[in-house]
């Protein structure tokens, strides 16, 4: 898989997972808890982990990043 993608699997899919989270985040109708727990993410401290570490965000940082 890392040959083909460059990525490993489990790195693949946390950044599909982050997308994911992102795009949900940014809908702005869903708690960041429920987020977390729709994208397959025990808490939502291992959301804000992961998206930090994927795109440089943590979910709040994108919120308030969002017009209103």
């Amino acid at each position: 898989f890392k040959a083909a993608t460059g990525v490993t699997l489990h790195r693949y899919v946390v950044r599909r997972r982050v997308e994911r989270a992102r795009a949900l985040l940014q809908r702005g109708d869903l708690s960041t808890s429920e987020v977390a727990e729709l994208t397959g993410f025990a808490h939502q401290s291992h959301l804000a982990h992961w998206m930090r570490r994927e795109i440089g965000q943590t979910p709040r940082d994108l919120r308030r990043a969002q017009p209103k």
